[in-house]
């Protein structure tokens, strides 16, 4: 990572200092989950199956059998597809490859375990 003050930061990118400093392009973002420190053994809700997906399309047809199936109701489906459509699928936190469960489900079994 490179680090400069803000006066270097003005010399050198004139436009971009001044983007910051206004703040033209600031752009909300409420991710879901930006870490898994409460990493629970259990059931995985909506977002943790949101996660699981590589595509947009993935991600709606997950939120579309999930409504279905009445394991969310209507307008918590609907506030999942807008933050899919306005904020992507990296808004609901990083990509569970497969194997994360048990991955983390041995990581922390091996934890909990006395010494």
């Amino acid at each position: 990572m490179i680090e400069m003050d803000i006066e270097e930061l003005r010399r050198k990118y004139p436009n971009l200092a001044r983007e910051l400093e206004e703040r033209i392009m600031c752009v909300e973002v409420r991710g879901s989950r930006t870490s898994d420190e409460d990493f629970q053994v259990g059931m995985p809700d909506a977002i943790d199956y949101i996660r699981r997906c590589k595509s947009v399309q993935e991600a709606e047809e997950v939120i579309s059998f999930l409504e279905r199936s009445n394991q969310i109701s209507r307008s918590k489906a609907d506030e999942l597809r807008e933050q899919l459509y306005s904020q992507g699928l990296e808004s609901f936190g990083p990509h569970k490859e497969f194997g994360y469960y048990m991955k983390k489900y041995y990581a922390k079994r091996a934890s909990a375990k006395p010494s």
